[in-house]
């Protein structure tokens, strides 16, 4: 972003904060989107290095017609259920409301624990730091949408005040002529 006068440096730097707080709200947002997929993807996968099923359980899926080796992959209701909710710049929540998760997250003394968010979390955080680094250079040089909304009403200001300043020359000079 090329600044060619005081009043775009005085506008760029009166929407900076604006402009900022709407980049953290995408970032957020785009963020807590990344770790949902990314929770998702891994659910039915050993995408963590996750311990394998037991043979017992194996068995037991099969008996029910399920896939014998997809960890925390039976009806897709834990998967399905991983959702976010951004409340505001500074405050999102990404969960499950599957009465199993925390047994599968965390293990039990008889479950491994299959740590699907906090694996998800740990493998977006590399992707998620550069989305936001783009996120706000991008603010930063182009300017967000308040820069942009208030350099337009500059320019328009700007053509208004030389279309006065024609207007009243013509007058002045229509004025010299009469006399």
């Amino acid at each position: 972003m090329t600044l060619s006068s005081f009043a775009q440096l005085a506008a760029r730097l009166a929407t900076a904060d604006a402009d900022m707080k709407l980049a953290q709200e995408a970032i957020l947002e785009k963020a807590c989107q990344m770790i949902e997929d990314e929770a998702k993807g891994a659910i039915g996968s050993y995408k963590y290095g996750w311990p394998q099923l037991a043979e017992s359980t194996q068995q037991e899926r099969v008996a029910q017609g399920y896939s014998a080796n997809e960890p925390l992959l039976r009806t897709g209701q834990l998967r399905d259920s991983i959702s976010h909710v951004v409340v505001s710049s500074e405050e999102a929540f990404i969960g499950t409301n599957d009465p199993i998760a925390p047994y599968q997250e965390f293990g039990t003394s008889k479950i491994p624990p299959r740590p699907f968010l906090g694996g998800a979390l740990a493998a977006s955080e590399g992707k998620i730091e550069r989305m936001a680094a783009r996120m706000v250079e991008g603010a930063m040089l182009r300017g967000g949408p308040n820069y942009h909304e208030l350099r337009e009403i500059l320019h328009v200001a700007k053509e208004v005040g030389r279309e006065l300043k024609d207007t009243f020359d013509r007058a002045v000079d229509d004025g010299d002529e009469g006399r």
